[in-house]
Parts: structure tokens; sequence; C-alpha cells
């Protein structure tokens, strides 16, 4: 299965590169798997955006309340008592201007999850860019959890960059330090995620 050999893979790896934190932490941990998402596209696409510059806490609370509106209310055309159910929501302008972008989208309606699967990760990231409110952290998650990509590095992910500064230093963070890590840099991103939880894992 491909979580195993991408654990046996990365505490490998990790080991034949000296990185012995990093490696120890990875056995520790033992495989992970990438929970994909099950939501449709649109509410997926509306989840990251209620989800941005949030604590995990307050996203979560703001995307139930989002979740129950989008569930229960029909959304063909704007209209001014859907926004306003959005801001009840806890919802800045801001970000119920974004959704109205998405979910009033024709051409998101278009693709299934078997059709996004086979695009390529540039076409993926084309057809998303254009989305306002959508930029690469955004669609690099939706990459991971959505289409489940196994090889994902956010480089601009502020908890990948934090679990690094634990284990080594900063001017090792970058693009081309974690592509050896290739073809499962989306699990490479679990465990550091991880070793923000591990209190033992230091430099």
């Amino acid at each position: 299965m491909e979580h195993k050999e991408a654990y046996k893979f990365l505490e490998k790896k990790t080991k034949d590169l000296g990185l012995e934190n990093l490696s120890a932490h990875i056995k520790k941990v033992g495989p992970l798997k990438i929970t994909q998402s099950r939501m449709a596209f649109i509410p997926h696409l509306v989840k990251i955006i209620v989800g941005q510059q949030l604590s995990v806490q307050s996203a979560a609370a703001i995307w139930k309340r989002t979740e129950f509106i989008l569930k229960n209310n029909k959304y063909k055309k704007p209209n001014n008592n859907l926004n306003l159910k959005f801001k009840n929501a806890g919802l800045s302008r801001q970000k119920i201007e974004y959704i109205n972008g998405i979910i009033y989208n024709q051409d998101l309606k278009k693709f299934s999850k078997t059709k996004l699967k086979k695009l390529s990760a540039s076409d993926y990231y084309e057809m998303l860019i254009q989305i306002k409110g959508i930029g690469p952290w955004s669609i690099e998650m939706s990459r991971i959890f959505f289409v489940g990509d196994p090889d994902v590095f956010s480089i601009l992910d502020l908890g990948l960059k934090n679990a690094h500064l634990k284990l080594f230093k900063i001017d090792t963070y970058n693009t081309d330090f974690y592509r050896q890590f290739s073809p499962y840099r989306s699990y490479m991103c679990l465990y550091l995620w991880r070793v923000l939880e591990d209190e033992n894992v230091t430099i």
C-alpha cells in the first residue's frame, strides 16, 4: 500500500542522508495515511476559503455553520439573503465574495473527482489559481487532501517551516532540499506536521 511504501522510503532516505532526528521521528510515528476529503469539489474549495488565516478551532466552528448553509440553501444565482447567512456564520465580507465566486462558477461544477485526478499538477494549478481567493498554498492543500497526490511539498506552509526549524538550520528550508524526498513529499509534510506535536524532536 502507498502509505507503507512512503514510510519505508522516507525512513530509509532520511537515514541515508544522515538526518538522524527526522529518521527516528518517522520510525517512531510509523506509517501515516493521507486522509482524502469526501466532499464534492465546490464545498471542498469553500472550506479552504473558510479556514484561511484562522486558528484550527475557529475555522472548524465557522465551517460547521457554513456547511449547514450550503446544504440547506439553493444557490443558483447571487442573493443578499444567502450572503447575510454567511455573514451571520462568521464570514468576512471578503471571504463571502470569494465563496460567491466559487459556488456560482459553472465550470467548477463540471469536474468530478475522477476528472480532477486525471489533471496534471500544472493543469490543476492553472485552473484554480484563476479563482479569486485561491492561492498557491490552497492549491497545494487541495492536491494533497482532495486529489490525494502523494508528491506535493508546500514550501509556503508555516507549520512545515516551523517543523523544519525545529530540526535543521533555516538556510536548508527550500524546495531543492525537499525535492530529494520525491515521490512521497506529501507524506513528508504529514511527518513534519507531526514534529510540532512531538516535544522530543529537537536539533
